[in-house]
């Protein structure tokens, strides 16, 4: 699932912009907020993967709120951003910020599921840093095949590295830095990226390079519905 929040200060237009949030299945809305920050009070206790974000707001504009959630020690990520504006001129501005993509009001679900697809590009192309070895290496969340938590330390088993990196980081903020679409902890001292899954059995998984794994009680449930929803099967 992708975390997202709707931020816009217009009743009608933040009903609308949740309402195509709510048509798609993949998407997981965790709050509707009238201000960037209300927004802001949001991302500080809660992971989240991407803002759908108008641009005009009183108290503190959308453009200014995203330049600067990169500096901002309370906000646990900087999500992606989709801009939502009636305003044409910003266009420039916001993909000066980086935007993902900018939607014109009024704009249509097929414009929003066009931006959407947009949006899961760059979750998937999204690299993270680890400190590890005294230094930061970059690493491709699609690379990234599964976390294992080793006391105080993570093990990140990662394609094409011949050993594991091992940040000092909890197990936690791990499971926050990554995309909950692409990743599942499927118990308390394992997270999975789920490209890599290959066979789901009686408590355990398989992965593509044959690694077994448990599959914890409290995080049993979270997997069966993944699965489900891929299933071709009633059974």
């Amino acid at each position: 699932m992708i975390r997202v929040l709707a931020i816009d200060d217009e009743p009608l237009a933040l009903r609308q912009i949740v309402t195509y949030i709510n048509k798609v299945s993949d998407l997981h809305l965790v709050a509707e907020c009238r201000s960037a920050l209300e927004a802001r009070e949001v991302l500080s206790r809660e992971p989240v993967d991407a803002l759908f974000c108008d641009i005009n707001m009183p108290d503190l504009s959308g453009m200014d709120f995203v330049r600067q959630l990169s500096d901002d020690d309370v906000v646990q990520r900087r999500p992606l951003v989709i801009f939502t504006t009636a305003y044409s001129e910003y266009a420039v501005e916001g993909f000066k910020v980086d935007a993902v993509d900018y939607l014109l009001k009024p704009f249509s679900f097929a414009d929003f599921t066009q931006s959407l697809e947009r949006l899961r590009q760059r979750l998937e192309q999204s690299p993270i840093f680890v400190r590890a070895d005294h230094r930061n290496v970059a690493v491709q969340l699609a690379d990234i095949v599964r976390v294992q938590a080793m006391g105080e330390y993570l093990r990140l088993y990662v394609t094409g590295q011949t050993r594991a990196l091992m940040p000092l980081m909890a197990m936690k903020r791990m499971e926050e830095l990554l995309p909950a679409r692409q990743f599942l902890r499927i118990h308390r001292s394992h997270i999975i990226n789920l490209q890599y899954l290959a066979e789901v059995g009686k408590g355990i998984v398989v992965l593509t390079d044959g690694t077994e794994l448990p599959v914890g009680d409290n995080y049993r449930a979270a997997l069966d519905q993944w699965v489900a929803e891929r299933s071709l099967s009633k059974s």
